[in-house]
């Protein structure tokens, strides 16, 4: 599942989740830190997995989580997310279009009773 990362989206993160960190907002300051463009917030990249798999799967709980970023995505970038279910546990790797792996993690999962 293909997501664009806007500048937009990661303005609106940023406010509402306080975290105005420089490196994420302003060309300079990512510049300054040897990147082309400001960062994506990994919480962000890890919350975004969750929302794909959960809108792919309504009848799903995540009841843990953990992920581990091996490259920060930069803003303007589309971010490619995968699962792969096995049992109770799904595997996510998030990697850029080109298949840069930026990010692997694993969801427990389990059926929602009605």
């Amino acid at each position: 599942m293909k997501k664009h990362i806007t500048v937009e989206a990661i303005e609106k993160y940023a406010a509402v989740s306080k975290d105005k960190a420089a490196i994420h907002l302003d060309v300079d300051a990512a510049r300054a830190a040897g990147f082309d463009q400001p960062l994506v917030h990994g919480i962000y990249v890890m919350g975004l997995a969750q929302s794909l798999f959960m809108e792919g799967h309504p009848k799903q709980w995540i009841t843990a989580y953990k992920m581990k970023f091996q490259k920060p995505l930069l803003v303007d970038t589309i971010a490619v997310f995968n699962f792969e279910r096995v049992k109770d546990s799904v595997g996510v790797t998030v990697t850029k279009e080109n298949g840069d792996k930026i990010a692997v993690g694993t969801f427990l999962v389990k059926e929602l009773q009605r």
